[in-house]
């Protein structure tokens, strides 16, 4: 008569043991990771972008897009592009006032 033994696995295995020292580690060096308002070094590269963004360059790639969009509706006879040229206006338009209010959130 064959019997079988059946290997009973650990209760935590190693794969599950090296995720959570993983996740333990990576949990560590984000809490000591201050970047916030600090570095002023890059406060002028990042109001240069903003301003593009949020003004007249912004505006332009906002309007192309909607237009763009608007000419591949009327040649294709669909709405699609029209409504994806709509919503990627309105994720330039809105989205570095977004972005900024996400990251300067205070928790």
């Amino acid at each position: 008569m064959n019997t079988i033994v059946q290997h009973r696995s650990p209760l935590v295995s190693k794969r599950h043991l090296s995720v959570a020292l993983t996740l333990a580690a990576i949990t560590i060096l984000m809490s000591s990771a201050h970047a916030g308002v600090t570095g002023t070094e890059f406060q002028e590269t990042y109001d240069l972008i903003v301003g593009w963004a949020k003004g007249y360059l912004g505006k332009i790639f906002a309007i192309a897009a909607f237009l763009i969009g608007a000419g591949f509706s009327a040649a294709r006879q669909n709405p699609m592009p029209a409504i994806f040229g709509l919503v990627l206006a309105l994720i330039i338009g809105f989205g570095p006032s977004l972005i900024e209010s996400i990251l300067t959130a205070v928790v």
